[in-house]
Parts: structure tokens; C-alpha cells; sequence
């Protein structure tokens, strides 16, 4: 897995996507801070935590962010814009 800046607003960055960047689900204003790479509830690929994400009801979907490792907090929109992509491999 690499840590590279992929997206913003669902646009892609040069080169793509890097889908199997590092990330991690966490509940939305989660205060980050020093401890903040505890606080994560789910780890895995960017893909997989878009999955993860988009298999919650749209709800609790609000409630959580995308914390790509490298990046920044990519919010639930933009999860979804991801999802509805033509070149999304989920």
C-alpha cells in the first residue's frame, strides 16, 4: 500500500486513483489530535474502506469520514462520488 495524495472531490489526481492506499474509517469529528491513529474503527485499502463505508446505511454513513494515511479526511459525498465512478472497481 502506498501514501500518496489520490483524490480531491473525487477528481483524480495525476496517475489515478491509487485505490490500495492505506486509510482508515473513523466516526466523523473524532477530535484527531496526538492519539488520533487509535482512534480508527476499521483499517485496510482505500477500496476497502469505500466499500465498507457505502455498505453502511446512508445515516450512519454521515457519521464517519475516510481517513486516507498521507492525505486528508475524505467525507461521505465524496465517498459517494468515488463509489459512482466509471473506473471505481468496487
Amino acid at each position: 500500500m502506498s501514501d500518496h495524495p489520490t483524490t480531491y472531490n473525487a477528481e483524480s489526481a495525476e496517475g489515478g486513483i491509487a485505490w490500495d492506499d492505506r486509510a482508515e474509517i473513523h466516526i466523523k469529528d473524532d477530535g484527531r489530535g496526538l492519539l488520533d491513529g487509535s482512534k480508527g474503527i476499521h483499517e485496510g485499502t482505500f477500496l476497502e474502506m469505500i466499500k465498507l463505508m457505502m455498505a453502511m446505511t446512508p445515516d450512519e454513513r454521515r457519521g464517519h469520514v475516510i481517513q486516507k494515511l498521507g492525505d486528508r479526511m475524505i467525507p461521505p459525498i465524496e465517498v459517494e462520488a468515488l463509489a459512482a465512478r466509471s473506473d471505481y472497481p468496487g
